[in-house]
């Protein structure tokens, strides 16, 4: 089992705050993001940490147990990292990023490594995981976190999570006439995924909108334009899952990982990876 630091940071908050929201707002982390550090930390340890009461959040005994670690864990941790954080280390990286993650994290997680790596060049871009794949195996990039379906042999999967039809709260579609999609558009394995279940369990549908931002997929499913396919984590209470009545076909799970050019072999990117590792890391 492993706890990590920035989980263990979120937890602190959570109990510092007394609710996800101000925590979230104290950490420059999305709710949904302190959600789930607080749903994985539960998984790991198998036994709830708070009790909830409508808004009031209450600390189980194990809530009360693992507050004295986080607060020994995360002072050490921060207390090591200010006495070591301005390296030496020179070079530039290119980084790629899938949409999906969390952006207030990754962002975290990155001004973290310039604080640390000052002399380091960071350059970062965004975009879709097949795109960003492709700049890596071409050269573009040195690395990347993407979300695949197969990781690769040399991928390093930081966490699976499973895969989600989602839809707007009040969304009662008439199955008897086409059924309305929203997807990342034409260059994402979720629209290919969504498009041959529906068509193997003889499910009629049309795209109806198309965005290569989560964000602007989630927005559009609020709003009634259709249904759509995201991961775990992207499940709100604006876009809840759904089931699609008559599919006949299981969902895949998504890996999230660590991509690497074979030829990107400098301590700068290195050292990148060991950090994503630390702080992003989901072990089973």
């Amino acid at each position: 089992m492993r706890l990590d630091v920035e989980s263990l940071r979120a937890f602190r908050a959570v109990v510092d705050c007394g609710s996800i929201t101000k925590a979230a707002s104290q950490l420059n982390l999305t709710q949904s993001a302190v959600s789930w550090k607080m749903k994985r930390l539960e998984e790991r340890l198998g036994s709830p940490l708070f009790l909830r009461d409508g808004r009031d959040l209450a600390l189980t005994e194990l809530g009360i147990e693992l507050l004295v670690h986080a607060e020994q864990i995360v002072t050490a941790h921060d207390d090591a990292v200010d006495s070591l954080q301005r390296s030496q280390l020179e070079g530039t990286v290119r980084l790629g990023i899938n949409d999906e993650l969390e952006a207030d994290e990754v962002a975290s997680l990155l001004a973290r490594f310039r604080r640390r790596h000052p002399m380091v060049r960071l350059r970062v871009r965004m975009g879709l995981s097949g795109p960003i794949a492709q700049l890596v195996s071409g050269g573009d990039l040195d690395l990347a976190l993407i979300q695949v379906l197969e990781p690769k042999s040399r991928d390093e999967v930081l966490w699976v999570e499973e895969l989600r039809w989602i839809a707007s709260p009040t969304y009662a579609p008439d199955m008897s006439e086409a059924l309305p999609l929203v997807t990342f558009g034409p260059n994402s394995n979720y629209r290919n995924l969504m498009v041959d279940a529906l068509r193997s369990s003889d499910i009629d549908h049309y795209i109806a909108f198309e965005s290569e931002s989560s964000a602007g997929v989630r927005s559009a499913v609020a709003a009634g334009f259709g249904v759509a396919l995201i991961n775990e984590r992207g499940v709100t209470s604006e876009c809840p899952s759904w089931e699609v009545p008559g599919l006949r076909v299981a969902l895949p799970t998504a890996s999230f990982v660590v991509r690497v050019n074979s030829r990107s072999r400098t301590t700068a990117v290195r050292t990148l990876v060991d950090e994503i590792h630390a702080s992003l890391r989901v072990d089973a």
